[in-house]
């Protein structure tokens, strides 16, 4: 059995490593030339969904060094920055009253992902392009001319995959017209200092300016340096939340220094404390994000080719479960093809759970757009 994942993410990531601890060949691909082409995205919050897969798919050395440089444990908060400081606010609620997202802990998708990585059959510089079931196999087709045949062939590409895009012509993504600029902030006492206490325990939204944002520390249980890895220490993430008519979706292609000026010529009108932070960000840790949500499909036909995670049921960022609706569905479908379950199944599980969460993430993406100016 060879298992081709088209996509570096964290699922595709997760699902290799569950595949391999099963002592299944799987092999990913990957469109960027490196593992630090660009930045790799900022905290996650993972809950009991995503540790639950991690601890099925990883082996216990992984685990134990993802467990190592967990962050804090965080709930949802909200704060007013309509006067001389910030001011807690009554945290937000779903429609049916419950909690925004579920209790969990703040993780950075860098270290996460560096992770994953390891031990790992890994192609980068292969950006996939087609896919072609032959002779009982599924040969995936890349942009250098390459070819790779496996047994089947898993789309992890994220939200604009070039796997559902043929699979699923009629599966669409609708724009929500939120757009993200984001970056890292390394933490100091000084920092600290300007920002509300109870934010430690917290991922926070902020209203009452223009634009609100998004705030949120990580701070690492053990310093990921200390450990052999990459991320060079604690650090706030912000976010700007606007709309697409104010920053042109361009701005996805643009390197990080240029990110950050535009995120600065937003924050000309956000609290002092918030524009403070991002004027001593990591100019090359800025990320732009489009928001988007994917519209449920019905079942389809089974093939070699599947799907899991923003590659097929992409979801705002509002209920904090992308991340964890992506680990499970890799350790779904590791049990799956570990245990000869039938693909179909893996699929009908993977959906309903998947398009349920996409429709409590866009309903909370409606209310989290009350707060966002213009």
């Amino acid at each position: 059995m060879h298992v081709l994942i088209i996509g570096a993410g964290l699922g595709g990531l997760c699902l290799a490593q569950g595949l391999r601890k099963a002592g299944i060949k799987a092999t990913v691909f990957e469109r960027d030339p490196t593992p630090q082409h660009r930045g790799q995205g900022h905290r996650v919050h993972i809950d009991d969904r995503g540790e639950r897969a991690l601890r099925s798919c990883l082996p216990d050395e992984l685990f134990n060094l993802y467990r190592a440089t967990r962050g804090q444990p965080e709930t949802m908060k909200l704060f007013s920055a309509a006067g001389e400081h910030l001011t807690e606010l009554p945290p937000p609620t779903t429609p049916d009253g419950g909690t925004m997202i579920r209790d969990g802990w703040s993780v950075s998708r860098f270290t996460l992902r560096e992770i994953m990585l390891r031990g790992g059959d890994i192609r980068f510089g292969r950006r996939f392009t087609h896919y072609a079931e032959e002779g009982g196999q599924v040969v995936a087709h890349f942009a250098d001319g390459t070819t790779a045949t496996g047994d089947l062939l898993v789309g992890a590409d994220g939200i604009g995959s070039a796997v559902r895009k043929q699979k699923l012509p009629h599966a669409q993504v609708i724009d929500t017209g939120v757009r993200w600029i984001a970056g890292k902030t390394p933490v100091t006492p000084e920092l600290k200092a300007t920002l509300p206490p109870s934010l430690v325990s917290g991922i926070a939204g902020v209203t009452g300016m223009d634009p609100a944002m998004i705030i949120g520390y990580m701070l690492f249980d053990r310093q990921p340096v200390s450990l052999g890895l990459k991320e060079p220490g604690d650090y706030l993430l912000w976010a700007i939340l606007t709309s697409k008519e104010r920053v042109d979706d361009a701005a996805h292609f643009l390197p990080g220094h240029r990110l950050h000026a535009i995120a600065l010529d937003l924050a000309r009108t956000v609290h002092p404390d918030l524009r403070a932070a991002i004027e001593r960000a990591w100019p090359e840790q800025c990320f732009h994000l489009t928001m988007g949500t994917a519209v449920p499909v019905e079942a389809w036909e089974t093939t070699r080719v599947t799907l899991l995670g923003d590659a097929i049921h992409a979801m705002p960022p509002a209920r904090g479960s992308g991340a964890n609706t992506a680990l499970a569905d890799a350790a779904a479908l590791a049990a799956a093809v570990a245990d000869g379950t039938p693909l179909a199944e893996y699929e009908d599980d993977m959906r309903q759970r998947g398009f349920a969460m996409v429709r409590a993430s866009a309903e909370a993406m409606e209310q989290a757009k009350a707060y966002i100016p213009g």
